[in-house]
């Protein structure tokens, strides 16, 4: 008998794997050891670009608010990242497990958790440097730490999250933005066009703000900066939660629908929420996980202990504020939709770890993983950033997974 060649599977354009054609001269063995395509027809190339199209809100929303800022650190991050591609493609295994759909998929998110005042030829704020180059850097960055964990499939850790934490580091308060355009310049105003005030905060929303000094944008102190700084325990004179919620934070509405100065993904919470549906009902993402994830970091935001009064001998810590006299349900509740909407915990629910390679195989073991990433999110954002704490959060809980995944597996009867 004449010895057959096995069949062999060609690597499409979009990243999926092309199935091989049955012959009636296969073996049984063979039958048996080939790839059989999936019913749904999802290949890895349109997985990912489905992911896009529920990528495609939080960037509609992002551009309106920063304008043409926001789509030229899109374009850099996502053009940087697929220059240096295809060369770390050419190395090793882990080169041969990289696929342009995921690693574009991965620079857009990237993007996304970045100011869209890095887009610059000149320095922003205080600063006099110039910061388009953190944009390719942070493209090139995020491929080679893809490359170094894996490729598609075997990134138990995520490469954005290591990305982005690296450039927290190395740029801090550079990554801080400060404006966002005024309704009357959506998409095409300049978003670094704007005079910075010496006004505590502006109380007034931004839909009713007009302009009054010729500017694109309007300068305001973001409400995640104003969060650090309370909950740090730092401020310098005497400071009640209510008098901070009352006096020092803008309008809630902002932070649900838009207008407070944020990352590019983050700009409204509304239009991330949108974008994660589209991917729940495409069936992409499992809806326990980014559920849990809010409902447990909010709970945690009423449990955990916050600092009730900042006096010049320190700061008050109390567990369960709402119980505590002259806070009360509404301030605490008030206090925990504040931390929630001004951070980035939302984006990273719907769109980081629902990642499959971050998240558990599964179900209990998603449940577990998305309580926990929600309990430690509300701990990081009252500890350490509201800016940066999911991703710190989603970073620890993703190196459970492995663990998770050996503890939740099913076990043979015998």
């Amino acid at each position: 008998m004449m010895d057959q060649q096995p069949p062999q599977m060609n690597e499409l354009s979009d990243g999926g794997v092309e199935m091989p054609e049955r012959s009636h001269f296969v073996t049984p063995a063979m039958t048996h050891a080939m790839p059989t395509p999936r019913h749904s027809g999802m290949s890895i190339g349109r997985f990912f670009w489905m992911h896009v199209l529920g990528g495609a809100f939080p960037v509609a929303a992002g551009v309106m608010l920063f304008g043409w800022r926001a789509l030229g650190v899109i374009a850099v991050v996502m053009g940087s990242a697929a220059l240096v591609l295809p060369l770390w493609r050419r190395i090793g295994p882990h080169g041969r497990q990289m696929r342009w759909s995921h690693t574009l998929w991965l620079a857009l998110l990237l993007s996304l958790m970045l100011p869209a005042h890095l887009f610059s030829m000149s320095g922003h704020g205080e600063s006099s440097l110039a910061m388009w180059p953190i944009l390719p850097a942070a493209g090139i960055a995020l491929v080679w730490f893809t490359w170094l964990l894996g490729g598609v499939g075997s990134c138990r850790i995520h490469p954005v999250i290591l990305t982005y934490l690296l450039l927290v580091v190395l740029f801090g308060e550079l990554l801080v933005p400060h404006t966002v355009l005024r309704v009357g310049k959506l998409f095409v105003g300049d978003v670094n066009d704007a005079a910075k005030t010496e006004q505590v905060v502006i109380k007034e929303t931004w839909i009713k703000s007009r302009p009054t000094d010729g500017h694109d944008a309007t300068w305001r102190e973001p409400a995640s900066q104003r969060l650090i700084f309370y909950t740090s325990g730092l401020h310098p004179a005497w400071v009640s939660l209510e008098s901070m919620l009352r006096d020092r934070i803008p309008p809630l509405e902002d932070l649900i629908i838009a207008g407070q100065p944020s990352p590019i993904g983050c700009a409204s919470n509304i239009a991330v929420i949108i974008g994660g549906l589209f991917l729940l009902y495409r069936g992409l993402i499992d809806f326990r996980i980014p559920l849990l994830i809010c409902i447990t970091a909010y709970g945690a935001l009423l449990v955990l202990p916050i600092p009730v009064v900042i006096s010049e001998s320190g700061a008050q810590w109390l567990w369960l504020a709402m119980r505590q006299q002259g806070v009360g349900w509404p301030m605490a509740l008030t206090f925990a939709n504040y931390e929630l909407m001004a951070g980035p915990a939302v984006f990273m629910a719907f769109f980081l770890a629902t990642a499959p390679a971050v998240r558990p195989m599964s179900r209990r073991g998603r449940i577990l993983f998305a309580v926990l990433v929600g309990v430690l999110t509300a701990a990081m954002q009252l500890y350490a950033s509201v800016s940066f704490g999911p991703y710190l959060a989603l970073l620890l809980v993703s190196l459970l997974t492995p663990a998770m995944d050996r503890f939740f597996s099913p076990r043979a009867l015998i």
